[in-house]
């Protein structure tokens, strides 16, 4: 995680990060009542379920300073009804077979490319940003060379 960097994400993502983040402090503060619990036999050199309590709140520490990394970090990305494409557009594309999809431009965080939300940062996001209905770019995918036509922007 660059912190030097904003965090891109959409209205609904923002809250979606905030909830995470309660989610993620109500799990740490049973987590260590549960540590404390463990450990009041008071042997805790030997004892699973310290160690388990420990780590569960490690984890969710790292877990929490990154939620409120991005949530102070936050650019939140406008709704997009322009002709070129940008963090927040919809854009129809159609690749080399004739094959048409519907992807929404987002940040990295929200990224989920099953659902059609495709990362701005990703090969393929970064080829479309900028681009017109009538385009046509050559992406280096991980996947290999994608040929694509811009076919809408929403």
């Amino acid at each position: 995680m660059d912190l030097s960097e904003p965090v891109l994400v959409t209205a609904e993502g923002l809250q979606k990060l905030k909830h995470d983040l309660e989610d993620a402090r109500a799990r740490r503060k049973e987590a260590g009542e549960r540590m404390k619990e463990a450990a009041q036999p008071g042997d805790i050199e030997d004892n699973p379920e310290f160690e388990q309590a420990k780590e569960e709140v490690a984890s969710l520490d790292n877990k929490i300073y990154e939620l409120e990394e991005m949530i102070g970090r936050a650019q939140i990305i406008q709704e997009h009804h322009g002709s070129v494409a940008e963090p927040g557009s919809t854009i129809e594309v159609e690749d080399a077979d004739g094959q048409v999809e519907t992807w929404h431009l987002v940040g990295a965080v929200e990224a989920d490319p099953g659902a059609g939300r495709i990362s701005v940062e990703s090969p393929v996001g970064r080829a479309v940003l900028g681009r017109r209905t009538g385009d046509r770019v050559t992406v280096n995918a991980p996947s290999g060379v994608i040929e694509l036509t811009v076919k809408a922007v929403h």
